[in-house]
Parts: structure tokens; sequence; C-alpha cells
């Protein structure tokens, strides 16, 4: 065998390394430090988070930002659900004044974690309230919302804030 052809032949049985290296790099991406382009992002922008990969949950809470982030993601893919006490304070007390549940998907989209979360009644829920004000009023709204394993909103209850 020439020199030239033990060259050009392959050294593995896949025939090539590239689908390594390409692991290898996307490896390394994830691990990679915040750029000074991150770092001087303003103090109202949420840190990247990776929303494509489900996360197992803690034994503690998650940090609020990646709640959060996890609460957005799931009210603008619509996956939402409610008890039937939430349903009932939603119609009892916001329909009548005009709101629909397009200001709750809003509340939930823009709001703020307002107080601590709490572990949910099974493993892997988590309980908070997310509060915003919504147009055409000058009141907070709270949602009481529980984040069943990453998959699905479960909406406790709807409330003013009057404190």
């Amino acid at each position: 065998m020439k020199a030239t052809e033990a060259a050009s032949m392959p050294t593995d049985s896949t025939g090539s390394d590239e689908p390594q290296q390409e692991l290898l790099q996307a490896q390394s991406e994830y691990s990679a430090p915040p750029s000074a382009e991150q770092q001087k992002r303003p103090g109202n922008v949420l840190p990247p988070v990776n929303l494509r990969m489900p996360i197992r949950w803690p034994s503690q809470p998650p940090r609020p930002e990646v709640l959060l982030a996890t609460i957005r993601k799931l009210s603008r893919a619509r996956r939402i659900t409610y008890v039937t006490h939430g349903d009932e304070r939603w119609q009892e007390r916001f329909t009548h004044k005009g709101f629909d549940v397009f200001d709750l998907y809003a509340v939930l989209e823009k709001g703020y974690i307002d107080g601590k979360i709490e572990a949910g009644m099974k493993q892997g829920e988590w309980k908070t309230k997310v509060v915003d004000v919504p147009k055409g009023t000058s009141r907070k709204m709270g949602v009481v919302t529980i984040v069943v394993r990453e998959h699905r909103l479960l909406i406790k209850t709807v409330e003013w804030e009057d404190r």
C-alpha cells in the first residue's frame, strides 16, 4: 500500500470525525462564559435560559427568573388550565368589568413574580403569584399560578392587589 492511499483511507469505522467534532463544538458552546455584550445587558432583561430542554425540578424552588421564563413560555403556548375556584373568581370579578382572557395572558406574559415561590401539592409543582397592571386600569391584577412539571400552568385564583 502506498503512503498516499493510507492517508486517504478513513481512520475509524464511521468514515468521518465530523459528527464528533460538531458534538464537541456544541457542548463547548453551552459551557462558554457570558460574552462582554451579555454582561452589559440592562437589569430588566432576563438572562438567557435554555427552554428547549426539559428541566428536572429540584427539591428547592427554582430561581424566579427561570420560573418566570417557564410561565411566559407556557402562556404563549396557551397551555393553561383552571382550578374551578380560579375560573369562578375570573367570571365574578373580572369579566363583568370588561376584562377577558387575553388580559390574563398579558399578566402572565408581561408581569413579575410577587412574593415567594412555594412547592405545590405534588412533586414537580411550584406555586407563585404573577402580578401586572392590565391596560385600562390602575390596579394590579394578581394571578396565582401553579407550574405543573413544566408542561402546563394551573390558574388557582385571580385577584386584585389592594395592598
